[in-house]
């Protein structure tokens, strides 16, 4: 899988074509320092097998890492949730479309570009979304920073659960220590919450403990012993990502949930993170524990107006998709509206029957 590292000039593009050079971890790493772009994920979650890699290098050091599968007239790239800047997408694009001329189209799946000032027909949409904490030196800095009604919020569950219950404990696991039958209590909680109404959603256990054993920690909360609270978690470079969370609703009053999460953030302070991403989906107490929004696109590049009438199956695919995705969210955003509850219960009903 893996080609021989060679050392590029200062100013050069590389690809390798069905195997990854030997270096491409480091690269990615240095790069995006992005879950979605990290070879742990993709080991987990995508097919590398006979993945290519297009390698660019800007004063010596790697500015563009785009691992990508070939599906016939079509470039699939593998990488998500990066920013790639106007003047690496045009160089990345023009060495596509001059070294393989058999390749129509160029997709991504979610990224932050400006596609469309590259000269070449294009569809752009938004695809995905998650909220970012930017972090400081200490976990003391962190809570400061923090609004003062949420502060007091913390404060307050944190010496109320502690009170009532003098049994508990948070602790963190990471390697060969975190335990499946943890991570199976996690997301047994979770799910019992996302899966209260009409909605059916079941997390893949095994890929989460294999992905969580290559780069994450797993963080527990216990009471007597029992688990009533945690998260999963990753790290790339100085990145953390925050996964799966779930809370026995047993403790809703002290706001165990809430707490979980700021405890979590404080733990990736103290392991040396910059940055802690809590995923999407929009909740208030993202923004209260200081996540920034930001969002992603999904990008198709067509050679030419010519390639794009004939590859119209798959542009038309691609617009359905997204209007598919625009109407999910504008529910999620009226979520409390009679109108929205009965169109996600008719989705769930047709998604159970099936």
């Amino acid at each position: 899988m893996h080609a021989s590292a060679l050392i590029p000039p200062p100013d050069s593009v590389t690809c390798h074509v069905g195997q990854l050079p030997a270096d491409v971890e480091e690269a990615l790493v240095t790069t995006y320092a992005s879950l979605h772009s990290s070879l742990a994920f993709f080991k987990v979650f995508r097919s590398i097998e006979n993945a290519s890699c297009y390698l660019a290098h800007s004063a010596g050091a790697p500015s563009t890492v785009l691992l990508f599968t070939f599906n016939g007239r079509r470039i699939d790239v593998i990488n998500e949730m990066i920013e790639v800047p106007q003047a690496e997408m045009a160089r990345f694009v023009a060495y596509v479309f001059a070294h393989f001329p058999q390749i129509d189209v160029i997709s991504f799946k979610a990224i932050k570009t400006a596609a469309g000032e590259l000269g070449f027909p294009v569809q752009q949409y938004p695809a995905k979304g998650s909220y970012v904490v930017t972090l400081p030196a200490t976990p003391d800095a962190y809570k400061a920073g923090i609004g003062k009604s949420t502060r007091a919020s913390i404060n307050q569950g944190l010496n109320g659960i502690r009170r009532h219950f003098p049994s508990f404990e948070s602790r963190f696991f990471v390697n060969d220590d975190i335990d499946e039958d943890h991570i199976r209590a996690i997301v047994a909680l979770s799910e019992q919450k996302i899966n209260a109404g009409d909605a059916v959603f079941f997390y893949d256990v095994a890929r989460l403990a294999r992905l969580a054993r290559l780069c994450g920690f797993v963080h527990v909360i216990l009471i007597d012993g029992r688990i009533c609270a945690g998260s999963i978690n990753y790290q790339v470079g100085a990145s953390f990502f925050g996964d799966a969370m779930g809370y026995d609703p047993q403790y809703e009053k002290f706001g165990l949930g809430k707490l979980c999460v700021f405890l979590t953030i404080c733990e990736s302070i103290v392991r040396g993170g910059t940055r802690f991403y809590l995923g999407g989906g929009v909740f208030a107490f993202k923004e209260r524990l200081l996540g920034v929004p930001f969002y992603m696109d999904e990008v198709h590049l067509y050679r030419s107006p010519i390639k794009l009438l004939r590859n119209i199956d798959h542009a038309i695919g691609a617009t359905i998709a997204a209007a598919m995705r625009s109407a999910k969210q504008r529910l999620h955003h009226h979520k409390r509206a009679t109108w929205a509850r009965l169109v996600f219960k008719a989705f769930y009903l047709l998604q159970r029957r099936k």
